[in-house]
């Protein structure tokens, strides 16, 4: 199945569902997902209620929302993935859970191939996907490698910056501290 969101916004197919008042629209999708009723069942339905459809125009329709709602259980349960994820790991960011779920369902993917799926797995496809995975992490590691130095590099600045203001305002204060730390320094390394 192809990403939803690729296609373009103004190719959308309008239906003869689509103009239903919202309940009768309301009750033809139930009908539709419960599978409580045939195409037939439901075209009848429509006629007891003054509306005139084929069988193919709700057979159609039915296609096409049953793959949207299968599209946005599979993207609500990604989400609820990655929800669970960020619970189980408060410190993890939103890029990393998502870089982990998309692994695991490679892994995933990988090892439900039987033999002779192999056959029919472009190579390079395959290696595009695991490279741009990777490429990702990569990525990922390399802003907070930047990130930490930058942090880093704060840090020491408002050191040398409380420092050199300790030393000039109040020079008691900057010899105990120093004396302190020396102290501490000289214990820990014996």
């Amino acid at each position: 199945m192809g990403w939803p969101f690729g296609k373009k916004a103004g190719n959308r197919k309008h239906s003869k569902i689509d103009s239903l008042p919202p309940e009768m629209k309301a009750t033809v999708e139930e009908m539709i997902l419960d599978g409580s009723a045939t195409y037939s069942e439901i075209v009848e339905y429509l006629q007891e209620h003054g509306y005139s459809l084929s069988v193919s125009s709700v057979c159609r329709y039915a296609q096409g929302y049953v793959e949207n709602m299968q599209t946005l259980q599979i993207a609500q349960q990604n989400f609820r993935s990655m929800m669970e994820e960020l619970d189980r790991y408060p410190d993890l960011d939103t890029t990393e859970a998502l870089v982990r779920i998309a692994s695991q369902n490679l892994m995933s993917a990988l090892a439900s191939k039987k033999d002779e799926d192999w056959s029919k797995v472009g190579v390079d496809k395959l290696m595009n996907q695991i490279s741009g995975l990777t490429r990702a992490v990569a990525y990922k590691k390399r802003v907070e490698l930047q990130n930490k130095t930058d942090l880093e590099a704060g840090a020491d600045d408002i050191k040398t910056a409380l420092w050199t203001a300790m030393a000039k305002e109040r020079p008691d204060l900057y010899r105990q501290v120093s004396a302190y730390l020396d102290r501490k320094t000289q214990e820990s390394g014996t």
